[in-house]
């Protein structure tokens, strides 16, 4: 099995890319396992990811331990929506004892828990548009999150941009945060007083449904103040992993198999500089086609990364070729799992 890899499906961009480096370090690629570097290191405890992936699990989460860098959130499925937008209209839109059926400053943005993609993303002026939704038999079923929509996002040449910077887990190094990242910036000038009109002005996903949403992406650290904003990125994805890890002690558990996970922390920033996470995504895509224009200059780099100083550590006991340069510690290999935590929260589970 010296130098050699397989993978059930090349399709997804981490196996692509990672395929693509290691066929240039002259790694042999199977048709079938065992292989020395193979799915098995690609995922951590699917079980425990989803706690970050899926956005009702992250809301419970992080409210419970109640961060105050995630939006005031709902979580909200077809049993219990009708108590959910009721208690929405108590805490929200009665005011000296009377209702008011709108507040310019409050509007509302519902996710599906499960889809990625900004499929099926639907704003939200007010909770009477809520409820009306949530009676149509047209709309999606199952779990969602409704989320306060931030009206004063910071802007970049009047335009709506959020961050996504990308995350690496493992079982043997600890977690890092890649040093670069990019934004999505809309194609279209930002109104907050435009009753929702145009989607595309508020929801930067690169696809939006299925479609091309014509975004402007600039490298992250091109905008203004990102050395700033990435101090507040990192000490948002420490605290997301310590609460994880918390929750979750035997997630970075060392193995005879070493593991890695991916995933991508996606930002925004206020009109007074406060930093918020608005969902984090488990093996987030990014662009495999050569002519991408930050193929050069973002993709390719962070994938030679991602193999010298992950990949070929997991499988060849060699040392990370640049030492984790192009990366910031998170958490430390020696601070990612406890024996004595992991038999404390067996024993609370049990109480």
């Amino acid at each position: 099995m010296d130098q050699t890899f397989h993978f059930h499906t090349y399709h997804t961009a981490t196996r692509f890319h990672i395929a693509r480096e290691l066929k240039k370090r002259k790694w042999e690629k199977l048709e079938q396992p065992p292989a020395l570097f193979s799915e098995q290191n690609l995922s951590l405890n699917d079980e425990i990811s989803q706690h970050f992936e899926y956005k009702h699990l992250l809301t419970d989460l992080l409210q419970k331990y109640r961060v105050d860098f995630w939006p005031l959130t709902y979580t909200i499925n077809d049993q219990n929506c009708s108590q959910v937008l009721s208690q929405m209209t108590l805490n929200h839109y009665m005011v000296d004892q009377v209702y008011q059926s709108n507040i310019s400053t409050l509007k509302w943005i519902l996710k599906p828990a499960t889809l990625n993609n900004g499929d099926d993303i639907r704003l939200f002026n007010n909770v009477e548009e809520l409820k009306k939704h949530f009676k149509s038999s047209a709309r999606v079923g199952g779990e969602q999150i409704i989320q306060q929509y931030i009206t004063n996002p910071a802007l970049y040449q009047g335009r709506k941009f959020t961050y996504r910077v990308c995350s690496v887990f493992s079982n043997f190094a600890g977690v890092y945060l890649y040093k670069q990242g990019y934004a999505n910036i809309s194609a279209y000038p930002f109104n907050a007083e435009d009753g929702f009109s145009n989607r595309k002005v508020h929801v930067t996903n690169y696809v939006l449904d299925g479609e091309l949403s014509h975004i402007e992406q600039k490298l992250a650290d091109s905008l203004p103040d990102f050395e700033r904003i990435y101090l507040q990125m990192t000490a948002i994805v420490r605290r997301c992993a310590e609460l994880l890890l918390k929750e979750f002690p035997s997630y970075l558990k060392p193995s005879i198999v070493k593991k890695i996970e991916f995933f991508g922390f996606d930002f925004i920033v206020d009109d007074v500089g406060k930093l918020w996470l608005l969902e984090i995504n488990q093996t987030p895509d990014c662009p495999i086609d050569s002519e991408h224009e930050f193929m050069e200059s973002l993709w390719y780099p962070y994938w030679a990364h991602i193999v010298d100083d992950f990949v070929l550590p997991a499988v060849g006991h060699v040392p990370p070729k640049n030492g984790y340069s192009a990366f910031t510690p998170i958490i430390d290999k020696n601070d990612s799992y406890s024996k004595l935590k992991e038999w404390l929260s067996h024993l609370k589970l049990k109480n």
